[in-house]
């Protein structure tokens, strides 16, 4: 079976959970395109990864001559707003690759040693990411305020060490030491592979910290809801108010009420909750498709 999903790092991390339920049921000889092939190194669930170059990717399936599976969530999308999906987002890419059964909600990222060797310095630190506007498919009602996590660092960073991730157009944080831009997708995963834990908004390193069994303080505002993108075992702050999830991309008929009720005191006290605990083994959630 070949798979493809779009061209965006998250999506295509997303994917790692559909190969390895495809590997669990034996399905044969397996092909990610992708353009990031360092999504998939060394868990060997994906025979071959080949570049996404425009529409080649059908020309690829062609010569493939197995199963092809374009997978994705959205059934649609109407002006600045997509169809929410009735399950997660992960079950949802496994339906539309033909699996059946129970799949664990969660994506996939291994390590080498010498990956985690280098990365070792930021154990027991802090991650944090201030925006992700400049991701590939940005979206304002995704985001909390880069004024409002640097109030969440001014409050911990005496008790606490944090590293700021994400790229270098992100907003800069003060108190916290400067990642931004200068390291790559693995790079980061080692560096959420120590942290003890990290904060930001749902998207591309909230996943990626799941892959890596990072456990993670996501504020989700009502964009969204945590049941369709998130993980159970992360401490996901989201306002049900009654237009929410809404599923909109950066309109708003009511001022971001959702985002706007998420306080600084909010994120500090779970980082405290959670900075108590032992870091254990994170919950893995099952569904059935």
């Amino acid at each position: 079976m070949l798979i493809c999903f779009g061209t965006s790092p998250g999506d295509n991390l997303l994917c790692t959970a559909v190969l390895r339920e495809l590997r669990k049921r034996n399905r044969g000889k397996l092909g990610m395109i992708s353009n990031f092939p360092e999504l998939f190194e060394v868990t060997n669930d994906a025979m071959s990864v080949s570049p996404l170059w425009g529409d080649l990717y059908r020309k690829f399936a062609r010569i493939w001559r197995r199963d092809f599976r374009l997978v994705h969530y959205l059934m649609g999308a109407a002006e600045d707003r997509s169809i929410p999906p009735k399950r997660h987002i992960i079950a949802e890419l496994c339906a539309r690759a033909g699996i059946l059964g129970p799949v664990a909600v969660r994506p996939y990222l291994l390590l080498t040693d010498s990956e985690k060797t280098l990365a070792a310095w930021a154990k027991g630190c802090i991650a944090i990411q201030s925006s992700g506007l400049d991701s590939t498919f940005p979206m304002r009602n995704k985001q909390w305020y880069p004024e409002r996590f640097q109030a969440v660092v001014n409050a911990l960073h005496r008790e606490f060490d944090f590293i700021q991730l994400g790229s270098a157009a992100n907003p800069t944080l003060e108190n916290v030491k400067d990642m931004r831009g200068i390291t790559s997708i693995r790079e980061s995963a080692a560096i959420l592979h120590h942290a003890r834990l990290y904060v930001g908004n749902a998207g591309f390193l909230m996943h990626l910290a799941r892959a890596v069994e990072c456990p993670s303080v996501i504020v989700y505002g009502g964009r969204e809801a945590p049941w369709q993108t998130g993980y159970i075992c992360n401490t996901n702050l989201y306002t049900a108010l009654p237009c929410a999830p809404c599923w909109r991309f950066n309109t708003c008929d009511f001022d971001r009420t959702c985002m706007n009720e998420i306080k600084v005191e909010d994120i500090v006290f779970e980082i405290r909750e959670l900075m108590r605990k032992p870091r254990n083994p994170l919950t893995i959630e099952t569904t059935v498709i």
